[in-house]
């Protein structure tokens, strides 16, 4: 049988596959959704306002855009339908936190496929920040992570019988975003630590633990 983009992702919704943003968060005091057009589909942009600073303003907006664009560029297969979302992760004086999702649908496929890319921009300067202005991560350090609780795109936690049994033997990842109290979560794909059904995947690292991987990694 084949199923309509919508179809599909109702029934996402209906067998808890978190990851299908189904509709954009409330917008928050400096963000708003713009609907952009994406085939037949309406998709929603986020557009990020800062009083005052016009600059760093549309320096953010313009590489959101960048990134979503280098996003739909890395699909490396075709697709018949395609809808971006966001989360909006955190937000804070200096920073501002989302995840971006770009979903993509074949026709006659049993169901979507998901793409996620965190971005964490400066509200002072506009610079997108990369992991390491956040935490220092070494090589050495995954038995550190992968000993962590892993969260489902729902937020639940994911029990070592739910992950995928060499999960912890995957690359750490370097997609992340700012997950509130002092934390980075980390992201993974559908299908990297476990099953399609429990969606994106996050590993959360405490504060603790980032002032101890940024002593030991200078």
């Amino acid at each position: 049988m084949k199923l309509s983009f919508w179809s599909t992702m109702l029934l996402a919704a209906a067998v808890g596959v978190s990851s299908v943003f189904l509709s954009c968060p409330t917008a928050s005091a400096s963000i708003s959704s713009e609907v952009v057009k994406t085939g037949d589909q309406d998709s929603m942009y986020p557009v990020v306002h800062l009083k005052d600073k016009a600059a760093v303003e549309a320096k953010i907006n313009a590489d959101i855009r960048s990134q979503i664009a280098d996003m739909e560029n890395e699909l490396n297969y075709a697709y018949d339908e395609e809808k971006v979302s966001y989360k909006l992760k955190y937000e804070g004086k200096d920073y501002i936190s989302l995840i971006l999702c770009v979903w993509t649908y074949n026709y006659g496929a049993a169901h979507g496929m998901p793409y996620y890319r965190g971005v964490t921009y400066s509200k002072q300067t506009g610079a997108r920040m990369g992991i390491r202005d956040f935490v220092k991560i070494g090589s050495d350090d995954a038995w550190r992570i992968y000993n962590l609780t892993v969260f489902s795109g729902s937020g639940k936690v994911l029990t070592r019988q739910q992950l995928f049994r060499d999960y912890a033997s995957q690359p750490l990842s370097g997609n992340f975003y700012l997950a509130g109290r002092g934390q980075v979560g980390l992201i993974y794909q559908p299908y990297q630590l476990a099953a399609f059904a429990y969606g994106m995947t996050s590993i959360i690292l405490p504060p603790r633990l980032i002032e101890v991987l940024n002593e030991k990694n200078p």
